[in-house]
């Protein structure tokens, strides 16, 4: 039964809030007009030298598992604390290039931890079948405990660009996992796999309104295992309101549908010791957010959301992010 790495998709869950924090509109303080301009806030910001660095906390919770065959599996619980940090620099005018990468610790509670070797206790107490292969060096996670460390860099390149009253922004990224981390655990950060990103982004306020829209899709190409691909596609959807110069209010949603392999597996073989690097994590979720534009240098932002649709995935109850992104 093949389990998603759990901060990965929490970054693909929260793929909407985040493709909106580099260009959320807004006036300055002081300004006297009818309302904020994200497009041509927007416009304004992208001239060569201007950039922001922002720093985000994550939090998620795993409640159970949609198994392959549509049912819902409970196993235990999966807690998920991540901090975040990302710089966005404008090196041309209308070229932007970003980075980050993020620092997690997870937990797992319940009865089916994943077993590298027949050793940890907890695999004993609880009688799970352990790997013909062991594979001593990936470490037991699966301990009741929290487990840290850095997962994915990331590395994009972003064209900003006005067409009339429409922004569009194309983007390509690269993910590189940052060291080569535990990827067979329930708790795990990630599936320790390069991806690169194909996407764009199509912005647009209404006329006359505080209404504005975002649009995003992405095709993401990913490192096979086992001659696997699990190439997918992204769909990213926000509307959002620009209630003053202070305060936007948004509704997101976001998907992810691709490739992969879902079963079923010999829990004993060496496919199952990657299957989470094989498997489809498909999924749909949905949330609301709020920006808070405290003055012309620092916003603070926030978004909750949980999913509402999964095949092969961990099922998110919530995930909750708080973010400071500073402007220069």
């Amino acid at each position: 039964m093949g389990k998603t790495k759990l901060a990965a998709c929490a970054a693909l869950l929260l793929g909407a809030s985040a493709t909106s924090r580099a260009h959320d509109g807004g006036s300055l303080p002081g300004e006297t007009v009818a309302g904020p301009e994200p497009i041509d806030q927007a416009l304004h910001e992208t001239q060569r030298g201007h950039g922001s660095v922002s720093i985000g906390y994550v939090n998620t919770l795993v409640n159970g598992f949609h198994a392959p065959d549509g049912s819902f599996k409970r196993f235990g619980h999966v807690r998920s604390q991540s901090i975040e940090l990302d710089v966005d620099y404008f090196v041309f005018d209308k070229w932007s290039v970003q980075a980050g990468i993020p620092y997690i610790a997870n937990r797992f509670d319940g009865t089916a931890p994943h077993c590298p070797t027949a050793a940890p206790p907890q695999c004993v107490a609880n009688q799970i079948k352990v790997l013909k292969i062991p594979h001593p060096e990936s470490q037991f996670l699966d301990d009741g405990t929290f487990h840290g460390t850095a997962q994915d860099w990331h590395f994009g390149v972003t064209y900003h660009a006005d067409i009339g009253n429409y922004f569009l922004a194309p983007s390509i990224t690269a993910y590189i996992p940052s060291h080569d981390y535990t990827f067979f655990a329930q708790s795990a950060v990630g599936q320790d796999l390069q991806r690169v990103e194909l996407a764009a982004t199509l912005s647009h306020q209404f006329e006359l309104t505080n209404l504005y829209y975002r649009i995003g899709f992405g095709r993401v190409f990913s490192e096979k295992t086992l001659g696997q691909s699990i190439d997918y596609n992204k769909l990213d959807l926000e509307l959002g309101y620009f209630i003053n110069e202070r305060w936007t209010t948004k509704l997101f949603a976001t998907a992810k549908k691709g490739n992969g392999y879902d079963g079923p597996y010999d829990p004993t073989s060496e496919l199952f010791f990657h299957h989470d690097q094989r498997a489809p994590h498909n999924y749909a979720g949905a949330g609301f957010g709020a920006d808070y534009h405290v003055n012309d240098k620092y916003t603070l932002s926030s978004s909750l959301q949980r999913e509402i649709w999964g095949h092969v995935i961990f099922n998110f109850k919530y995930a909750f992010e708080l973010r400071l992104t500073r402007e220069f």
